[in-house]
């Protein structure tokens, strides 16, 4: 095993050079799942809600639905509430898709309808 004193400086930078390549690709997956995940919310549009919403407060729209990795799977809904802020929910299986209007009655998701 070699010290660190005894490395000649050039030798050292030749032995990252070869690392360079490595490191860049990781770089560039870090920005491509960066890129996929910023574009895969659908983006806020406070003016597209449905009559009525603003009087209702509990109520929202489904933002994304994912299904939990683990050994029981479980549904977790985002809505994105009538006031702007973001919710996630447990639900017992996936019956509520992105783009469905919800309402929240004791952190459980109810269809409504948008009219």
């Amino acid at each position: 095993m070699t010290k660190l004193s005894d490395v000649n400086p050039r030798a050292a930078a030749g032995m990252m050079e070869g690392q360079a390549p490595i490191a860049l690709v990781g770089l560039l997956a870090i920005g491509v799942i960066v890129a996929v995940n910023y574009f895969a919310r659908p983006p806020l549009d406070t003016t597209a809600r449905a009559p009525g919403a603003a009087a209702c407060k509990e109520c929202g729209t489904v933002m994304a639905v994912r299904l939990s990795a683990h050994s029981v799977p479980v549904t977790f809904v985002e809505v994105r509430m009538a006031d702007g802020s973001v919710r996630t929910l447990r639900a017992p299986a996936r019956q509520f898709s992105v783009g469905d209007a919800v309402e929240v009655r004791d952190d459980a998701l109810t269809a409504r309808d948008p009219s």
